[in-house]
């Protein structure tokens, strides 16, 4: 095989798939023009760039986020719209649950930031304390006898 002297992996990684009794059929001028082809696609690192592997057990499942100038010729993207459709039943479950999240994230920011903002009231109202049944021992700790029952005149309902 030709392909020792050619160290580009990615020329490497496609050079490896070709059946042995293919590559050996190709000239030094034809090694050197596809090694001259892959060396001229410039590979530059995408402004966003996430890949992590999710750890699920009994699957092998990753995710991958990129996002950057969009540099693929308008002939491209459109050949890629049939390649790789946006609605299919596997996106449209990641951006349900996606929404999922973000709606109930939302909620509960929401909700926190409003209950932060509402006043606290400082009302008293009185409520009576059903464990005293008797006037001596309500008197006793400052709370007034009325109508049978022991009556706390301080209490708040944010307690």
């Amino acid at each position: 095989m030709k392909s020792s002297q050619y160290t580009e992996p990615n020329f490497e990684q496609f050079f490896a798939k070709i059946a042995p009794e293919v590559a050996n059929t190709f000239t030094e001028e034809q090694l050197e023009a596809i090694k001259k082809g892959f060396a001229s696609r410039t590979w530059t690192r995408h402004s966003l760039d996430i890949r992590v592997s999710v750890p699920i057990p009994g699957l092998r499942f990753y995710v991958v986020l990129l996002a950057g100038q969009e540099r693929r010729p308008k002939v491209r993207l459109s050949s890629e719209k049939g390649l790789y459709p946006f609605w299919t039943p596997g996106n449209i479950l990641f951006l349900i649950g996606f929404l999922i999240i973000i709606l109930a994230c939302s909620y509960t920011i929401f909700s926190f930031t409003v209950s932060s903002f509402t006043p606290v009231s400082s009302s008293n109202y009185p409520t009576s304390i059903p464990w005293i049944y008797d006037k001596s021992e309500c008197e006793h700790t400052g709370r007034i006898w009325d109508d049978g029952k022991c009556w706390d005149s301080e209490h708040s309902p944010n307690f």
